[in-house]
């Protein structure tokens, strides 16, 4: 059956119109076309759907790239995943999770992954219900957000590395060098200020890290309150590199939603004072500025980097700026050690 499509209420980088009732026209996603010809349920047999009608709402799309739906099939409910490219890794990745006790239905857990088809690039997953930790620090439970976060960092702390590519600090450099040029193109005088954040990042990496399975990509957004425990979605940049990564990442998603005024500074410092205090003892603090640094950053040139816009984003100046300033901490901290 043909299914119906509407937009989600979350932020995404795309959204389709109110009342659209036609999936994106996007070629390369193979299996739009498929779910377009045959349904949901001629396009993934394996799911045993029946003849009900399938719902689908678009979560998130990025045109050239990938799409996430949310589909209703009378009381089941689960995320479906389009890609263009192969997502063998992340069904991989969900896998080991998996057998690490990390897809359970209760605590920190990960959606199961319920199908996968390689040649459509299709991944089908369970559901996790609940708000993510930026709608938390929006609504003003900034804390609990923290809380969330400080969770499932410990949940994964004593995973072992050995799954996906390296999430270091060198990886992070590559990811800085990409953004600081992205900036540059936009905003001459901004990518200058970027440099001086980038170079110092440089000549303060961290020598030696201890490695962990890490999201990669851990925002706010990716962690969802499921009410005894965090859940976290969006696993495409996962791999091996220290805790510190994930968490400079969470901080740096935390200072981007403030910089965009989308919560209050108080609920903002509650988020990032408890996580802190959740994570003590499992955290180096000049890593973890290291890493808070170079998010902020990445996110500056959110957009940029792929093509989707040409102007720096309206915060931009501000993340950079503070860049700079977790860039000189982190150094400043370096030379303290050095020195004693």
């Amino acid at each position: 059956m043909q299914p119906t499509v509407e937009p989600a209420e979350d932020l995404a980088p795309f959204e389709l119109g109110q009342g659209a009732a036609q999936l994106p026209d996007d070629r390369a996603l193979p299996a739009l076309q498929t779910i377009r010809t045959l349904g949901l349920t001629g396009a993934m047999p394996s799911l045993r759907l029946g003849d009900g009608p399938v719902g689908l709402r678009i979560r998130n799309y990025v045109p050239g790239s990938r799409a996430t739906f949310e589909a209703h099939v009378g009381d089941r409910r689960f995320a479906v995943k389009l890609y263009a490219h192969d997502p063998a890794p992340e069904a991989e990745a969900y896998q080991r999770l998996a057998h690490e006790g990390l897809a359970r239905d209760s605590g920190a857990r990960v959606p199961q992954l319920l199908a996968y088809e390689r040649d459509l690039r299709i991944l089908v997953l369970s559901w996790l219900e609940g708000p993510s930790a930026s709608r938390l620090i929006r609504e003003g439970q900034g804390a609990r957000a923290g809380e969330l976060a400080a969770s499932w960092l410990r949940a994964c702390s004593h995973r072992a590395a050995g799954l996906g590519p390296p999430r270091g600090s060198g990886h992070m450099l590559y990811r800085v060098g990409v953004s600081v040029g992205a900036l540059s193109a936009a905003d001459p005088v901004l990518g200058v200020t970027a440099k001086v954040a980038a170079n110092m990042l440089v000549l303060t990496q961290p020598e030696t890290e201890t490695l962990h399975l890490v999201h990669g990509s851990l925002y706010a957004r990716h962690i969802l309150d499921v009410g005894d425990g965090p859940g976290v979605i969006d696993w495409q940049q996962f791999g091996q590199g220290p805790a510190e990564a994930d968490a400079g990442m969470f901080l740096a998603s935390v200072s981007r939603l403030l910089l965009r005024r989308q919560a209050s500074e108080d609920e903002g410092a509650q988020a990032t004072e408890v996580f802190l205090s959740g994570t003590r003892g499992l955290l180096d603090a000049r890593t973890l500025e290291w890493y808070w640094a170079a998010g902020l950053l990445h996110l500056a040139a959110s957009g940029l980097k792929t093509g989707r816009k040409r102007e720096a984003p309206r915060e931009a100046h501000a993340l950079v700026g503070e860049a700079v300033w977790r860039a000189e901490s982190a150094g400043s901290k370096t030379v303290g050690r050095r020195s004693r």
